[in-house]
């Protein structure tokens, strides 16, 4: 492990159950990045606290669609700041929305979202942007493939892409899902990957 991990390591204990050897370790805390309301230590970025915002994040909504509930909810849990969440973003928060590209990977339409995308208004102060212009992408297909698509862009998000993502809706007319993305104005989403 690097010397600039995000991890403080404790040590090593085992399960006396199952002989199985357990990691006790901690994310790095700073106390410039404000008190964790939950647990009452340091959070480890800025309004963020790895070991109780994640958890939180995580409940209290629902797609009304167990997979992609779980699929959003798997990258709320890796989440390691307040403006990397991704959230399900109810089709009714989304306005203006308008057919910008076609091909054979989906369709692309920019839309005017609602509540904004997640930022930090001063070091601790969790909010969001205004209203916000967003990209939303549909897939043909299953959506099995769809969640699939998703994850790999969402892998690319943890591994440093430019490319936002914002999360998940739903088109209620058609019950189309869609990918709610950074406006890519300056060209396509794959640029940007």
């Amino acid at each position: 492990m690097s010397a600039d991990s995000e991890l403080k390591v404790y040590g090593l204990t085992q399960d006396t159950s199952t002989n199985e050897y357990i990691l006790v370790f901690d994310y790095k805390r700073n106390k410039c990045n404000g008190i964790c309301a939950n647990c009452n230590r340091y959070n480890t970025s800025s309004a963020w606290c790895r070991t109780c915002d994640p958890q939180n994040t995580a409940q209290g909504w629902t797609s009304g669609d167990k997979n992609v509930d779980d699929c959003i909810k798997e990258f709320q849990l890796k989440a390691t700041s307040y403006e990397d969440v991704i959230e399900w973003i109810p089709f009714n928060r989304l306005d203006n929305i308008q057919k910008i590209g076609k091909g054979g990977f989906g369709t692309v339409f920019s839309a005017t979202w609602l509540d904004g995308k997640r930022m930090l208004s001063d070091k601790y102060i969790a909010s969001s942007t205004p209203s916000f212009i967003v990209a939303l992408k549909t897939l043909p297909g299953s959506q099995e493939n769809f969640l699939k698509e998703f994850k790999n862009f969402m892998q690319f998000r943890l591994m440093g892409s430019n490319l936002e993502v914002y999360g998940l809706t739903r088109n209620t007319t058609n019950n189309e899902y869609l990918m709610v993305f950074q406006y890519a104005n300056r060209g396509s989403l794959h640029k940007f990957l």
